[in-house]
């Protein structure tokens, strides 16, 4: 099929030599035939050869806790929540564009990963690939010099990045680490990873509507939007062991809403004129 085509092109384009070069037992046939597939095998292999070493660069945005002492959290497009620790930096795209989602940890975080299996979650750090589609679980890398890793729920593949045949599977309750350039795998302690990350939360410019999700995974609260446009306003703030009725007036206020409770629900909407916040 591929000579056909080539030949009908070359033939359409002039480019067939004055003999009449057939289908057939002549040598010219035979030695087009095999220029031909030499050059598709040729295309494959460039193809392949690019799409290995010569990938596109992606644009990656960074963000650096530095000696921040909240936890700073990012939901990403995919719906995807990210609770930075302080001294770390977690480098990912502005959209998740090709057929996986990767992104880079240099330090410590609690990743509740959005389930995707189309589009997985790659994690890269200095000494491993954590390959996630959709779990929760806490990473803290020591700048090449070791790497902890707890699964609080679902599972992940954790990879060698210098020994690519070592890999294994944890799952919600055990945890890996690195040993003499091994992954060693044990059981972790009652209690998961713990609630560090959720002991001061720090929100920058994120959405109402990301923030409250948030909150709502993390906290006895249900807090509701009245309508997509409310969720839209964006804020920074911090929180720290703070009770719902101080956090829903810390929105309040800081975005000009109002809140009513409707069955058990903290409603937040946009004020009217003439009409009072609570």
């Amino acid at each position: 099929m591929a000579w056909d085509k080539l030949y009908a092109r070359l033939k359409a384009e002039d480019l067939v030599p004055l003999q009449d070069v057939k289908p057939g037992n002549s040598l010219a046939y035979y030695g087009l035939r095999i220029a031909a597939v030499g050059f598709i095998l040729l295309g494959i292999g460039f193809a392949i050869y690019l799409n290995l070493y010569h990938r596109p660069e992606v644009a990656m945005l960074k963000l650096n806790t530095s000696n921040e002492t909240a936890t700073l959290i990012k939901t990403l497009g995919d719906g995807s929540v990210i609770y930075l620790a302080e001294n770390s930096i977690f480098s990912f795209p502005a959209e998740f564009k090709s057929g996986s989602r990767n992104v880079e940890l240099k330090g410590e975080a609690f990743f509740d990963i959005a389930r995707n299996p189309s589009k997985p979650f790659i994690i890269e750090t200095d000494e491993v690939l954590i390959l996630v589609l959709g779990t929760a679980f806490n990473v803290k890398t020591k700048n090449g010099n070791g790497f902890e890793l707890f699964v609080d729920r679902g599972k992940v593949k954790v990879t060698m990045k210098k020994h690519p045949s070592h890999s294994e599977i944890v799952v919600a309750g055990e945890m890996i680490s690195t040993v003499d350039n091994s992954l060693v795998k044990s059981k972790h302690p009652a209690g998961g990873a713990g609630s560090w990350y959720t002991r001061r939360m720090h929100f920058k410019d994120e959405t109402l509507s990301d923030i409250i999700t948030v909150l709502n995974r993390n906290f006895n609260t249900n807090f509701v939007l009245a309508d997509e446009e409310t969720g839209k306003h964006k804020l920074t703030v911090t929180f720290q062991n703070e009770t719902a009725v101080t956090m829903t007036e810390l929105i309040c206020v800081a975005l000009n809403l109002k809140s009513q409770t409707i069955n058990g629900s903290v409603v937040f909407s946009e004020i009217k004129k003439g009409a009072k916040r609570y």
